[in-house]
């Protein structure tokens, strides 16, 4: 913070850039300063998510956007407009005289907005990113007493990408993963949590319970998520057989993982890849088995592929590819080719499908080849009372395209953000976010945003061996994609130009 101008002492208001976020210090708080036409705003210099610097960011829409997850907020009030951050920056007020910009002083929280005239009751099933985001809207409008969260984890709402990418790699602990709701002195929802939801009659709006509860709705959400593909062989009952989708399953692979002298990852999904980074240590093996010929291939095409390889193997993963698992004993996995791995454990990491179980049990329409649940620009089904937002919503493409179903964190917590507002009466138009993810893979940090295929072409700007790049992908949807590696502001650019 020594290299931070004073803000408390002023800065030369001509000499800032408009809309060009600048990081200085208030006493001993950071706080980033932005400057349009002739006023000024001032908020908390960290992200909220994950505590990147926003000064480093760019502004767009009257927003401030983190350079390292895309997440949003409003400069005016603070509030977190885009996933996947969830608590509001702080507000500073601002003062202009001389020609100097001052900081004088921390804004007070604002009252919370009265709801007495709403009463419609909401049920969500599901707290992942989709489901949890609409309840934390409902709370920053005052009226989280609306709303029953219905969760079959045991687990308080958590932010899912820790599992995989803090968690699991012991830079975070699991309580550390726990989702806040904002503006703490607005009411909560009910959690529900434990129980998992069997049947909805619709004639009756109502929702069967595991725990043998019935639930009344005016409006259903469903944010069922989705479910770990677990392949057959010999074996894959085994206790030593591990999934990775919930932080009960972190739980479990780290209890065992801290005897193990040799991991078998099955599959090179993102979170298969991303738990073979995670568990690679100097005396423990990890070995990622897969059918492809390169891994990410389908997704990031070859080239990026062979350098997401290459950064798990400079840290000691070992890859066996175009092969699979044929059984498990416990201590060794046979491969197809019938070599023999030593495994003290394995996980499966060979992808997801959508949970579609619940909304196809109550004849919702659903996609072709039930990719998803069929829904409207405001995520409604085929029942003008249930809405399916997250990894099981098939939803229209903002441009007309086609449909899309994403199942990225932040693109779902979007998703929910946006159904809330309908449900709020706060928007009337069509859900437009650009969908965005993000990766650790080995030592690199990717960032994706857009749509797009490697099959339909790709051009690649700078050196991958320096992890510096950005890789152009064709596709339907809008320009795209875009793949960069330590290209942050540029991927926030062409977001923010898309959305133009």
């Amino acid at each position: 913070m020594a290299d931070q101008p004073d803000l408390k002492a002023g800065v030369r208001f001509e000499t800032l850039e408009e809309n060009q976020p600048l990081t200085g210090t208030f006493g001993d708080q950071e706080v980033t300063v932005v400057r349009q036409g002739d006023r000024a705003f001032a908020v908390s210099a960290r992200c909220t998510h994950l505590g990147a610097d926003l000064g480093t960011g760019i502004v767009a829409e009257g927003e401030i956007r983190c350079p390292f997850h895309h997440a949003r907020f409003d400069l005016e009030t603070g509030e977190a407009t885009g996933a996947p951050a969830i608590t509001p920056l702080g507000c500073y007020k601002v003062e202009i005289a001389g020609g100097i910009l001052r900081v004088t002083g921390k804004q007070g929280q604002p009252d919370a907005p009265d709801a007495s005239g709403s009463r419609e009751r909401i049920v969500v099933v599901g707290a992942g990113a989709a489901g949890h985001a609409v309840a934390d809207h409902f709370v920053t409008a005052g009226e989280g007493a609306r709303v029953t969260l219905i969760t079959e984890d045991l687990d308080a709402p958590y932010d899912r990408t820790f599992v995989s990418k803090q968690v699991l790699s012991g830079a975070k602990n699991p309580e550390e993963a726990a989702l806040p709701f904002g503006h703490p002195h607005n009411p909560r929802p009910t959690i529900l949590r434990g129980v998992k939801a069997e049947a909805i009659n619709r004639q009756k709006k109502q929702l069967r319970l595991s725990d043998g509860q019935t639930l009344p709705y005016e409006t259903l959400v469903l944010a069922t998520g989705a479910t770990p593909i677990t392949p057959e062989f010999d074996g894959a009952d085994h206790e030593a057989v591990f999934t990775l989708r919930s932080l009960a399953d972190a739980r479990a692979i780290l209890g065992r993982a801290e005897r193990a002298k040799s991991i078998v990852v099955l599959g090179s999904s993102f979170i298969g890849l991303e738990a073979a980074g995670a568990l690679a240590s100097e005396d423990r093996k990890v070995h990622v088995v897969t059918q492809d010929k390169v891994p990410m291939e389908k997704t990031l095409g070859a080239e990026i592929g062979h350098f997401v390889q290459s950064q798990h193997e400079a840290d000691g993963v070992s890859f066996h590819l175009e092969t699979t698992l044929t059984s498990y004993d416990g201590a060794q996995v046979t491969l197809k080719d019938g070599r023999k791995i030593d495994a003290d454990m394995v996980v499966l990491g060979v992808g997801v499908k959508p949970d579609l179980a619940l909304a196809k049990a109550a004849g919702l329409e659903l996609a072709e080849k039930e990719n998803g649940v069929q829904v409207d620009t405001h995520f409604r089904t085929s029942d003008p009372a249930i809405y399916a937002i997250g990894d099981i919503a098939n939803y229209p493409a903002c441009d007309g395209s086609g449909r899309l179903r994403i199942e990225h964190w932040a693109h779902a917590g979007d998703q929910g953000a946006h159904l809330a507002a309908f449900l709020l009466g706060e928007t009337d138009g069509g859900f437009d976010r650009i969908p965005f993810f993000w990766t650790k893979q080995g030592d690199a940090q990717l960032r994706y945003v857009g749509h797009g295929s490697p099959a339909d072409g790709v051009r690649i700007d700078g050196k991958l061996e320096e992890k510096d790049f950005a890789a152009h992908f064709k596709g339907s949807f809008l320009q795209g994609a875009l793949v960069t590696c330590n290209r942050d502001v540029e991927a926030l650019e062409t977001e923010r130009d898309w959305e133009r």
